[in-house]
C-alpha cells in the first residue's frame, strides 16, 4: 500500500470519509456479524492500463465505489481477485449454514 494513489492526501481524505461512513466492515455485516472495518477497498481494482485521466477516476470513485472491509476480508478479497475468482463475498456460508449464493444447487432442491 505505499504506493500511489494510497500516499495522496485525496485518497487519506477519501479513506477517512469512506470509514466514517461505513466503520463496520461491509462482507461481514452480509454475515450478520458486526466487525470494525480497517481497509478501504475499491470494488473494482484499479486498473493497470489505460489513459491518465481513466486512471485517476478508477483510483479516485466516488464512495459507492469502495467498500469498507475488515483486514480479513480485505485479504480474502484481494486473495480471490489474483486467482481470477470472481463474486468472493457470495461463496462459502452465512451464520446458519446456508450457502450465500443463491444459485447455489443446495437452493434448487427446496
Amino acid at each position: 500500500m505505499s504506493s500511489w494513489p494510497y500516499t495522496t492526501k485525496r485518497w487519506l481524505r477519501l479513506r477517512r470519509l469512506k470509514l466514517a461512513q461505513h466503520p463496520c466492515c461491509e462482507a461481514c455485516l452480509q454475515d450478520g456479524k458486526v466487525t470494525a472495518a480497517e481497509v478501504v477497498d475499491h470494488r473494482i481494482p484499479i486498473s493497470e492500463h489505460g489513459r491518465k485521466e481513466r486512471l485517476t477516476s478508477e483510483a479516485f470513485p466516488p464512495l459507492e465505489g469502495l467498500a469498507s472491509l475488515c483486514a480479513r476480508c480485505h485479504n480474502t478479497k484481494s486473495r480471490s481477485e489474483q486467482l481470477g475468482q470472481k463474486d468472493w463475498m457470495r461463496a462459502g456460508c452465512d451464520l446458519r449454514g446456508y450457502p450465500r449464493d443463491r444459485n447455489h444447487p443446495w437452493y434448487q432442491s427446496r
